[in-house]
């Protein structure tokens, strides 16, 4: 996808690189104080001829001005071109389903001995997340959520941050906040795990949920180790995506396993 678009390499930014002259260099990070540090000494020493930030959701201004500050010492603001937020901070798993891909979050937020500091910082990156859906979705929904727990201060920071963006001139919903008809706005429900601890422990029997539990599916990635057949004792790793574009995955990802057996006999036989 990345060569059908002009790009011919792509590395991680934390990375040992080589200096690439006269080349342009799209840089997708998030805007944490470590990148940022990276960033500007990828400018100070001239690894790229010219540099394009994409942040994956809002960039503070206290990050801006610290990457300014480093910048300018070094004299090599003129390298950066432009800086972007692109509110893509979530993963898609699908048309109709989206994760935070946020690790171990339910222990962040409910460990009885966690540090405010701590918790602060996990729903601040919640809500960063939530808001990066609604701006690609291009909706301003009416928010749901109790009161008391992780749900409800997640939902009243949300609301916050989305009162105070309508409010500014750079305002991304300008097409949705006013709308005089409220059926036009969705609902954002937010609930606490804890609500409906027994989805962890059970669920249905379907072609989805045997690919997480036996092939450790992530992301729509299932990784398989195959034996290779040649007596060496090697074996040879294989990675598929099961994506929207897989018409197999598609058609039995929901279904029982059953049904998905007797649809794969059906086309082998065809």
């Amino acid at each position: 996808d990345l060569r059908r678009h002009g790009v011919t390499l792509h590395l991680n930014l934390h990375a040992d690189r080589q200096a690439v002259q006269d080349a342009a260099a799209i840089y997708l990070v998030e805007p944490s104080i470590e990148n940022i540090q990276r960033i500007a000494r990828d400018c100070s020493t001239g690894l790229y001829d010219s540099m394009y930030l994409n942040w994956s959701s809002t960039v503070s201004q206290d990050s801006l001005h610290s990457l300014a500050c480093s910048v300018s010492q070094t004299d090599s603001f003129h390298r950066i071109v432009k800086v972007v937020d692109q509110y893509i901070n979530f993963v898609s798993l699908g048309h109709n389903l989206f994760t935070l891909n946020m690790h171990n979050s339910y222990m962040a937020l409910n460990d009885p001995e966690v540090r405010d500091s701590d918790m602060e910082r996990t729903i601040a990156s919640i809500v960063n997340s939530l808001f990066s859906v609604m701006v690609t979705l291009g909706v301003l929904p009416f928010i749901a959520c109790p009161q008391g727990d992780a749900a409800g201060m997640v939902g009243e920071a949300l609301n916050k941050k989305l009162s105070e963006h309508v409010r500014n001139t750079n305002n991304l919903f300008k097409d949705h906040a006013y709308s005089p008809n409220a059926h036009s706005r969705p609902v954002l429900i937010i609930l606490d795990r804890s609500q409906d601890l027994s989805v962890n422990l059970q669920h249905a029997w379907t072609y989805e949920a045997m690919l997480h539990d036996i092939l450790g599916m992530k992301l729509n990635k299932v990784t398989i180790n195959e034996q290779v057949g040649d007596g060496s004792g090697r074996k040879k790793t294989s990675v598929y995506d099961l994506s929207v574009h897989d018409a197999f995955w598609v058609d039995n990802s929901g279904k029982p396993f059953p049904s998905v057996t007797d649809d794969i006999e059906d086309k082998l036989n065809a």
